[in-house]
């Protein structure tokens, strides 16, 4: 497989993978009965909101959403994150609500990234909210919420990936799940009122022209700045280095970007696996994955690290996990406080 801006990557599809690798398949043609009724569907939703026939429902506290238009990984929850860090730095208590997608117990991969922060998972993102702000939340921070309609919110921001920024990875428009990744219409942009263009440092060249595109559909737009990488060891918690090839491990809707990261801090990178989002790692995996390493480190996300804790054998080669910080660039930051100040704004609700 041939990355943009990246060197040949071997990739190695784990069993689950192959439908969220499917858009990129010379078989999704077989699938336009299927996009087709997606289509409509997502027409019809959006018609309802949009005419008043289903109900949108508030809570009595601000929300401000951050979501994407294309399916896996475009860097919302790391966004939503570093959005309710901003808000409690202003003096607010946000709690962070998310629908658990493939969580265990109720709590799913990105809860377990922000110990720091009040973080409830409830596919019904209204009861979700209601029930931070009984627990003490004076805001709330709806992650992944563009397609969730039924909670008003008062802020929209959405993560554009530049990696994917509208579906195709070569940059053009792509099409709806499943011919393509994108979740909605572009049209969804309308509702949307700034947005953060993440990964932008792996493909620098897109990032004006993904810029313009926003702006003239009457968007602010912030951008991601380079993040400071380091690689941790996952049973020592200790930095450490890779000397020599290593194989990449992950369960990301769209692992291109932490296989870019990877090259671009100066791995030699000799395979990839690509195993399901929100992936429930097994002892069977772990086997997998030193069957596959031949004695060489084992690098793997943040994301993954979580769940791969209790299954890394001491004795085995290190697992390392590769940390990568999400912040602004500094000139988009007042930007973005801007936004946020409007949205908290007395009288606005």
């Amino acid at each position: 497989m041939t990355t943009p801006g990246a060197g040949r990557i071997p990739v190695v599809r784990m069993p689950g993978r192959w439908p969220e690798e499917l858009p990129g398949s010379p078989w999704r043609w077989l699938l336009v009965p299927a996009w087709a009724a997606y289509a409509s569907g997502v027409q019809l939703r959006n018609l309802a909101y949009d005419r008043g026939w289903r109900r949108v429902e508030r809570v009595a506290a601000p929300v401000l959403s951050v979501g994407n238009l294309v399916a896996g990984g475009a860097g919302k929850t790391p966004a939503a994150l570093a959005l309710a860090r901003l808000l409690r730095d202003q003096g607010r208590r946000p709690a962070v609500v998310a629908r658990g997608y493939r969580g265990v117990d109720g709590v799913n991969d990105e809860a377990r990234l922000a110990p720091d922060l009040p973080t409830i998972c409830d596919p019904d993102r209204v009861r979700g909210a209601r029930r931070a702000l009984a627990e003490g939340a004076d805001c709330v921070v709806l992650d992944d919420g563009l397609q969730h309609r039924r909670l008003h919110r008062d802020l929209d921001l959405v993560v554009i990936d530049a990696t994917r920024p509208w579906g195709d990875p070569a940059g053009g428009p792509g099409a709806l799940l499943p011919l393509g990744w994108r979740r909605d219409t572009l049209a969804a942009l309308e509702r949307c009122q700034i947005a953060w263009i993440s990964r932008g440092h792996l493909l620098p060249e897109r990032v004006a022209a993904i810029a313009e595109a926003l702006r003239r559909r009457g968007l602010q737009v912030v951008r991601e700045a380079a993040p400071e990488r380091r690689l941790v060891g996952l049973l020592s918690g200790q930095p450490e280095s890779a000397n020599g090839p290593v194989l990449l491990a992950s369960g990301l809707g769209n692992p291109l970007g932490f296989e870019l990261d990877a090259q671009q801090m100066g791995l030699q990178v000799a395979a990839s696996l690509r195993f399901p989002d929100h992936h429930h790692y097994s002892v069977t995996d772990v086997a997998r994955m030193l069957a596959r390493c031949a004695d060489r480190p084992v690098v793997v996300t943040a994301k993954d690290a979580v769940k791969l804790a209790a299954l890394w054998p001491p004795q085995a080669p290190p697992c390392l996990v590769l940390h990568a910080s999400t912040s602004l660039e500094a000139a988009d930051r007042p930007v973005l406080a801007a936004a946020v100040a409007a949205a908290l704004a007395p009288g606005r609700r």
